[in-house]
């Protein structure tokens, strides 16, 4: 509206002689009309015009996209020694994870929400989601925050008799822990960008993942510490075990006197990391 405004009266002062006074009011008057065309923005305060924040991770690695991870580790892969058959070692899935639990790029990544196990077909579900996006960007690049797959897995094969003794070799994995960083993406691009699909992949993991970045994984360790700080029940499972109430812990098993309860069964409220945060309920066995 200021722009037909102003060039209605820059063709009506076309059309008058020029004089120094004329040419002053008429520039002031367009002057003013700008102003009050810029104001109406003040009446819209969500509206963000402003150029988005500098990312720290321009520089692009030599190879920026995914590698491919070998089926078999390869100590075992060139031959000569037989590779060991272990057991399950269910605890390697059991518990917290404490050490690999922050984001060494500080962007954005998929954290697990509880443990599970990362086959080959789950490392190329993530190597294949993340290349189709490297296609149409540049500036982006992922690594992992897990080992190759290191960990035996046997199988009997199926119409197979009962006993024989331990099956052989299937394929590989890689136990993961309740709160491990899966994957991380770096590089010159905004959250709004990542998200849809970090998301994707993170549902298609054989465990409950959650796309997040650094701001957000701030603000979810904060609040759970809030909602303990501001328990106002005391008798929780961790006093009711560390004090022995009825003699609790003869029933329990070792793992609830080190967890109390949290990422030990699969079927238990207390499995899901961030679970009173984000108010994740447990729906029962499939």
């Amino acid at each position: 509206m200021a722009f037909l405004l102003s060039s209605r009266l820059m063709k009506s002062d076309l059309m008058k002689p020029r004089t120094c006074s004329s040419l002053l009011s008429s520039t002031s008057s367009i002057v003013m009309m700008e102003q009050r065309a810029g104001a109406k923005f003040k009446y819209f305060p969500d509206r963000d015009l402003d150029p988005p924040k500098s990312t720290e991770n321009v520089v692009m690695p030599d190879r920026p996209r995914l590698p491919i991870m070998p089926k078999t580790p390869l100590f075992w892969s060139h031959g000569g020694i037989k590779p060991p058959r272990q057991t399950k070692e269910m605890w390697r899935m059991r518990g917290e994870e404490l050490v690999n639990t922050e984001l060494k790029l500080g962007q954005f990544g998929i954290v697990a929400l509880h443990g599970g196990m990362l086959k080959h077909e789950h490392f190329e579900t993530m190597r294949m989601g993340f290349g189709r996006q490297a296609k149409l960007k540049d500036k982006l690049f992922a690594i992992y925050g897990v080992d190759a797959p290191y960990k035996p897995i046997t199988h009997h094969g199926v119409g197979k008799r009962m006993g024989g003794g331990k099956g052989s070799i299937s394929e590989y994995g890689t136990p993961v822990k309740a709160g491990r960083v899966v994957l991380e993406v770096g590089g010159d691009v905004l959250w709004q960008e990542v998200q849809p699909w970090l998301a994707k992949i993170a549902q298609k993991l054989p465990f409950k993942a959650l796309a997040v970045n650094a701001t957000m994984l701030d603000e979810l360790r904060a609040e759970e510490a809030r909602l303990v700080q501001t328990n106002k029940n005391p008798m929780t499972f961790e006093y009711l075990v560390r004090n022995n109430m009825f003699d609790c812990q003869r029933q329990l098993s070792l793992y609830d006197k080190i967890w109390f309860g949290k990422f030990v069964y699969l079927d238990r409220q207390m499995n899901i990391k961030w679970k009173w945060v984000t108010k994740e309920r447990y729906k029962g066995k499939k």
